[in-house]
């Protein structure tokens, strides 16, 4: 709800939104430095890192400095994002196999919360091992708020990503 509440300010408050447009102005992006000095290997690095930054969003709507703002966005309204690592196939001819899809807070079942037989326990939809490392993510597998008569309504399937392709940002 509280969640609910912020996104709806942002959209209905100019000062609100104004404020999340300075928030994520503010956070400064990741840029490429190397200090690779072999120009026959920096070279070819730094095409291959322009090449991706136009290639990585796995939803094909931004850059990557566009991604960062999401995120940034994602921080000021909900205080958390996720980005999840989307391996890729050789044949699907991008520069880099890997491409990054953002996931809004609401993605995650806050409301999941149960013991495993294998001794891991889901809290809040994340799920721990016996020594509390985060084991893997549990997902919505369309956003809970794709029920208005959109043609891929919300199913209330939840899918579990491992968590070593979830980045959780917070």
């Amino acid at each position: 709800m509280l969640v609910k509440r912020a996104r709806d300010l942002v959209t209905s408050n100019a000062y609100a939104a104004s404020a999340k447009e300075e928030f994520a102005a503010a956070i400064a992006g990741i840029r490429l430095s190397s200090t690779l000095e072999d120009p026959a290997i920096r070279g070819p690095l730094l095409e291959l890192w322009k090449d991706w930054v136009e290639e990585c969003d796995a939803d094909g709507q931004c850059d990557f400095a566009g991604l960062q703002d999401v995120v940034a966005g994602s921080l000021f309204d909900a205080g958390e994002c996720f980005v999840r690592l989307r391996p890729r196939l050789p044949q699907d001819g991008l520069s880099v196999p890997l491409q990054l899809q953002i996931l809004e807070a609401e993605m995650l079942d806050w409301s999941y919360n149960v013991a495993l037989p294998n001794g891991n326990l889901i809290k809040a939809g994340i799920e721990f091992d016996q020594i509390g490392a985060r084991v893997a993510y549990h997902f919505w597998k369309t956003h809970p708020g794709n029920n208005l008569g959109m043609l891929q309504s919300f199913t209330g399937e939840r899918s579990r990503v491992p968590a070593e392709s979830v980045l959780h940002i917070y």
